[in-house]
């Protein structure tokens, strides 16, 4: 259970260790969290503006307040799942394999007929039986020697359990990030951004976020009140995009293809507006 905290008051935040998210993502930050949650200034609510699997999220001490957003519909209702009704979600799988035409019947069923319930299990079978948890155009992932990312049965209860109660005070949001920056933006709020890097902006669905939203973000964040943690591959462009404020390099795998050996996979950028000491 999540410990109390006091509504008037700002948090420091610890990294744990223990903390997993219910699915890898494409671009999810996994290997970052511990990186990115060792940056936090100490903050009252924590926005995660481009939810995802909410690695950074899930990794975290909680926060006085937390909102987790996302423009992706199918992945806000299974968090919105996940949070009122696990017991539910954990029914939809009782007699559930894992195989290529069940993946395919999924793909080609549409959300119109389904219940919120079955949406949530449809886009998280999909999600946790494709290749590279890529949401947009998915194939489906069989391997010769790595078992299936989807747990059945008592593993999947435990899963669900554990992402129920990590998310009871969490705030779950569904907006447009420019509408999100400005409702939640305060002195004592802390945002934090994994927009798609730059250059695989259609990796996630068309017209979910171009090449012109980089520019529009990037004024917006010039004049908030709060504080951000912002993290995008490490490309000329961003830095030129992004210049004046705080870089912080890391180096870490996030292609999808792990034999690939372009000069910029591994390369993230961690961009604030706040200093953090050597």
């Amino acid at each position: 259970m999540s410990p109390k905290t006091n509504p008037n008051t700002s948090t420091k935040t610890t990294y744990n260790a223990s903390g997993r998210s219910f699915s890898g993502w494409l671009g999810g930050k996994s290997q970052l969290a511990r990186t990115i949650i060792e940056m936090m200034p100490e903050h009252k609510h924590y926005c995660e503006v481009f939810g995802g699997a909410g690695w950074v999220l899930f990794k975290k001490s909680t926060s006085t307040l937390e909102t987790i957003n996302d423009v992706n519909g199918d992945l806000i209702n299974l968090y919105r799942v996940f949070k009122y009704h696990p017991e539910a979600l954990e029914k939809e799988f009782e007699t559930q394999l894992i195989s290529r035409d069940e993946f395919e019947r999924l793909k080609a069923e549409k959300n119109s007929s389904l219940t919120d319930v079955q949406r949530a299990a449809r886009f998280y079978y999909l999600l946790r039986t494709c290749f590279g948890a890529k949401v947009a155009e998915p194939n489906f992932f069989s391997h010769a020697e790595r078992p299936p990312s989807l747990k059945l049965g008592d593993e999947l209860k435990t899963v669900l359990s554990t992402i129920h109660q990590r998310l009871q005070k969490v705030t779950i949001e569904n907006r447009n990030y420019d509408v999100l920056i400005q409702k939640m933006d305060r002195e004592d709020t802390l945002f934090y951004l994994d927009p798609p890097y730059y250059n695989c902006e259609k990796y996630y669905g068309k017209d979910i976020f171009g090449r012109d939203d980089f520019i529009k973000l990037r004024e917006l964040l010039k004049n908030i009140k709060g504080k951000f943690i912002l993290s995008l591959n490490d490309v000329p462009e961003v830095h030129e995009l992004f210049d004046g404020f705080y870089f912080h390099s890391k180096q870490i795998r996030w292609s999808l293809n792990s034999k690939a050996h372009d000069e910029n996979n591994g390369k993230e950028l961690i961009i604030t507006n706040y200093q953090i000491p050597d």
